[in-house]
Formats: C-alpha cells, sequence, structure tokens
C-alpha cells in the first residue's frame, strides 16, 4: 500500500490573446478496488467555472469554457491517492490460457481496432509473427509483452500524440503511449481485450503523464495492469486517472480555441511524491479556498466598446477554432 501526491501543471501560452477557448481535462483519479481518492483539486487561469461529468468509458471530465481575451492558459489540478493495487502474478495464479471466450460487455468494445490501433495491413503481419499465446494466463500475456516490447526502442520525440501505432512500428521507436498502443495490437490480434491507461508513475527521474495497458481476465478477475514500457506487472507505483480503446479516448486535457495569427506552445509538469499522510490543502476540512474554481467578470463598459474595437471582435469571431495541441504521454 503507498500513498501518493500528484500534482501535474498545464500551462498554455499564445503569442497573440485568444478570444474563446473551450477545454476538457481527464487529471482526476478514480476511486476502484486498487486505488482510492483521498483529494483532488483543479485550478483554471484565468479562473472559470468548471462542469464535470462522466465520458463513454466512465472517465471523470472536466469541461470549462474561457470566454474573455487572454494569453495564457493554465490548468492545475493535484490529488492524493493510497494504492493498495494486487498485481498480476497475485490475481492470475494457476489461470489458464485462455481466461474465457469473452463476450463481456465490458470487455468486448477491446476485442477491435480503435483510431490509434488500426489493424493494417503492416500492423496485421507483424501481430501475426507474433507467438500464440499458450500455456498459464501469466505466461500467454508474458508472450505477448515480450513481442511488442521487442520491436520498439524507448526513444523520445521521434513520435507525437496523435502517431498511429503502424507508424511507431515502421520506425521501431516510441514513448510509453507507443509500447502501449503496439501491446494493445497484439493482445487484440490474439483476442485477448486490452484498453489503454493515462495516469501517473512514481519513479525517479523527469516525469510526465504515463501509460501503460489492462487486460481482461475474465468476470471473476476483471481488469488487471501490466506496464509494457517497463515491461513488468503494475503495482502499487501507478495510479489510474482514466481508460479508453487508445490515447485519443483519454488524453489529459483537450480543446479548441480561437484567434487570428495566434500559435500556441504547451508545457507540462508532473510531480509525484510519496506522503504521510493527506495534505492539509487536500483535506476536507480545509475548505478547498485554495483550490476552488471561480468566476472572474469583466468590467462593464455602460458606453459600449470603442468601434475599431467592436469591429476587431467581430472580425476575430469569424475566425474558426483550432485545435489545442495534444500532450503526449511519455
Amino acid at each position: 500500500m503507498q500513498l501518493l501526491r500528484i500534482d501535474h501543471e498545464t500551462k498554455l501560452t499564445y503569442t497573440e490573446p485568444v478570444i474563446e477557448a473551450v477545454m476538457e481535462v481527464r487529471m482526476a483519479p478514480p476511486s476502484t478496488e486498487d486505488q482510492t481518492i483521498l483529494g483532488y483539486r483543479l485550478r483554471t487561469t484565468p479562473p472559470v467555472p468548471v462542469t464535470s461529468y462522466r465520458d463513454g468509458y466512465g472517465n471523470r471530465t472536466e469541461l470549462f469554457t474561457i470566454g474573455s481575451p487572454h494569453s495564457e492558459t493554465v490548468i492545475r489540478t493535484a490529488s492524493c491517492v493510497r494504492v493498495h493495487r494486487r498485481t498480476g502474478p497475485e490475481r492470475l495464479t494457476d489461470m489458464l490460457w485462455p481466461a474465457e471466450t469473452s463476450t463481456s460487455v465490458d470487455a468486448i468494445e477491446y476485442l477491435r481496432g480503435s483510431p490509434l490501433v488500426e489493424m493494417t495491413g503492416d500492423v496485421q503481419s507483424f501481430c501475426a509473427s507474433t507467438p500464440e499465446p499458450k500455456g498459464t494466463y501469466l505466461e500467454a500475456v508474458g508472450a505477448i509483452l515480450k513481442a511488442s516490447r521487442a520491436a520498439l526502442t524507448y526513444e523520445k520525440k521521434v513520435t507525437t500524440a496523435t502517431t498511429q501505432v503502424g507508424d511507431a512500428l515502421k520506425l521501431g521507436m516510441g514513448v510509453c503511449q507507443d509500447f502501449a498502443h503496439l501491446f494493445l495490437a497484439v493482445a487484440r490480434h490474439w483476442k485477448l481485450p486490452a484498453r489503454y491507461v493515462s495516469g501517473y508513475v512514481n519513479q525517479v527521474g523527469e516525469l510526465a503523464t504515463h501509460a501503460w495497458v489492462q487486460i481482461w481476465a475474465g468476470p471473476e478477475v476483471g481488469w488487471v495492469d501490466i506496464d509494457p514500457t517497463q515491461g513488468k506487472w503494475v503495482s502499487q507505483d501507478h495510479v489510474v486517472t482514466a481508460v479508453g480503446r487508445d490515447f485519443s479516448d483519454v488524453p489529459p486535457n483537450r480543446g479548441v480555441w480561437k484567434g487570428v495569427n495566434a500559435e500556441e506552445t504547451i508545457t507540462v509538469s508532473v510531480s509525484v511524491q510519496p506522503v504521510d499522510r493527506v495534505p492539509m490543502d487536500l483535506s476536507d476540512g480545509d475548505g478547498g479556498s485554495p483550490w476552488m474554481t471561480g468566476t472572474q467578470s469583466s468590467p462593464v463598459e455602460r458606453d459600449g466598446p470603442p468601434r475599431d474595437r467592436l469591429f476587431n471582435q467581430q472580425k476575430q469571431q469569424r475566425v474558426l477554432f483550432r485545435q489545442q495541441q495534444s500532450q503526449q504521454q511519455q
């Protein structure tokens, strides 16, 4: 069991003020049989109201709109999570492959290709060349892990958040996002339901958001975590924030913005630290004041805006929304 505090900051800066932005965030860890969320706060700059809902995969998603001109958007989250996960070897002891011919509603969605894990000719050929899983469940999943990891070398800045699994396979390089996608392709080829996991990992060194996968082990066992990048079953150092078919379902933040000649830059910083107790700024007793998201109003111009400003605003309104840069998982 481990108690972890996670601080995550995403900063979007623009070369010129943008007039509107709409964003959704998936950074809140859920409480599951593997982890318990003990505190969570989200703050935006500029401060605006935030609406929370569940997406189609059950992930908590927070939506906000910035409707006034701004040159920078900052999204800060802080959370405290107790991790109490039983590892794959503990849960899968003596289970033979295959666990079941999966017809479960929870799993069948994850047997098909997905936007970033398209089963193209090259991908199918690679998957078919991997050894057929057999033996115990642990041995079978281990074979899928070994085959997918052998095809890639960990290397930053050679792929992007939108790289298809087939393109990463051709390069033979990538980051955790690409390792997870290739594992998903091989697992699905061999009829093993597998889904993408977005989250955090407690490890020494440079940190960003992390990605791994969960495999379906039947209704009695459920979903079990394995990390293709690290080549091991997940234990107490991984915190889940969202799950989906691939990265396109679970980006930590995604949005659109409207500006005339503006260009966008994204910077991300993440800190994951073991703690002995729930920090005071995340406990329920503090009222949440340091992290409450409020509404910021603009001064009222009683005589109306000057004509040239009104003309510029009308001109800007005709500019189409542009896609926010994606945050690749490392």
